[in-house]
């Protein structure tokens, strides 16, 4: 089976304005035009039908022209579809930066000095629900979805919390500069995890004016090794 060479060209008439697809047309045509000649035969098995009645034929005359087509022809039709459709874009991907941590309000950070603390780590940045100020839940729920970093705790604290009800005692340095005693512990439901911090909550809540939809953010801290943290109300 012989493929379209420029000669079959040579006496075909082309207009300046035409697109790819009116060259894609011209040389169906002139293909067309050269089977009837005779030029080259095709077996019956050329002519069937295929994929809902697009002919082998077509299929053959697509790949001629990409086939025998000049390079200057194909960089004209290439030019010409940019001076029509512009440039392909290529695709990038965005890279976005990570945020950094926001700064601790002076006060905080002049408490946390008296108490010798070091080592300051941004835990979580939430608004507080209904269940966080129930008086009958009594604790502060951090979603592990929401954590910022886990490196307030050390690797054993964290195996400690893997264990059903066990609890670490931490100082809470609440928005009112006031220091109390809190449980902080680990809770799993299903794949879902969460820290929690109770026990004297209730009264955080209610002498620092603590109100579902309240914005809170939470850090942790070491004083003497101790695991603290510092509740401050945006």
């Amino acid at each position: 089976m012989d493929l379209l060479s420029l000669d079959d060209f040579k006496n075909t008439k082309t207009d300046p304005q035409w697109t790819a697809f009116d060259y894609l047309l011209k040389a169906v045509e002139v293909d067309q035009q050269k089977a009837a000649k005779g030029r080259h035969g095709f077996n019956s098995s050329e002519h069937l039908r295929c994929n809902g009645g697009e002919s082998v034929g077509k299929k053959r005359f697509i790949h001629n022209v990409i086939v025998n087509f000049n390079w200057g022809q194909k960089t004209q039709i290439l030019r010409q579809n940019r001076e029509e459709h512009g440039p392909k874009k290529r695709r990038t991907m965005e890279l976005i930066p990570p945020c950094a941590p926001p700064l601790l309000p002076q006060r905080f950070r002049q408490r946390i000095e008296e108490m010798g603390g070091a080592n300051l780590v941004f835990v979580i940045e939430k608004k507080l629900f209904y269940s966080d100020v129930n008086q009958q839940a009594s604790r502060l729920s951090i979603p592990f979805s929401q954590v910022q970093s886990h490196a307030f705790l050390t690797e054993s604290e964290a195996l400690h919390l893997e264990g059903k009800n066990n609890t670490i005692t931490a100082l809470l340095l609440e928005p009112s500069m006031v220091k109390t005693e809190v449980n902080f512990n680990k809770w799993t439901m299903g794949k879902s995890s969460m820290y929690v911090i109770k026990t004297a909550w209730n009264t955080v809540v209610k002498n620092n004016g603590l109100k579902d939809t309240t914005v809170v953010r939470l850090w942790s801290f070491r004083a003497n090794s101790t695991l603290c943290f510092a509740l401050q109300k945006l």
